[in-house]
């Protein structure tokens, strides 16, 4: 727990100062479903927590949420890889939908 904190933190603090990647994987899912970098950066640089964490990978999915309306939030999945400690990149970042999530904190049907 203390480990996924910490490497939270770090992510937020290279996306706060500009040093991240958003690879064309985020890019299809911010068109199609309708969000962008700016709520890809509140989703991770606000209340978030890190879900999932694969060390051996540098990769960690990470939940947070962004404003899609000012009166509507919406859950926003972002995966991030960190192999370096100067650089994060955003591999992917997608609303967390059924039959793959039952609830944006619990998985579903894997295809």
């Amino acid at each position: 727990m203390a480990h996924e904190q910490a490497l939270l933190e770090d992510i937020k603090r290279l996306i706060k100062c500009g040093k991240y990647r958003i690879r064309i994987h985020a890019i299809r899912h911010m068109i199609e479903e309708g969000f962008n970098e700016e709520d890809i950066i509140e989703a991770v640089t606000g209340r978030s927590k890190i879900l999932e964490d694969y060390p051996d990978e540098f990769r960690c999915l990470i939940l947070g949420r962004f404003y899609f309306t000012d009166r509507a939030i919406s859950p926003l999945h972002i995966v991030c890889e960190y192999p370096r400690n100067d650089l994060v990149d955003i591999v992917t970042a997608y609303i967390p939908q059924k039959p793959w999530w039952i609830s944006p904190m619990k998985r579903g049907k894997i295809l």
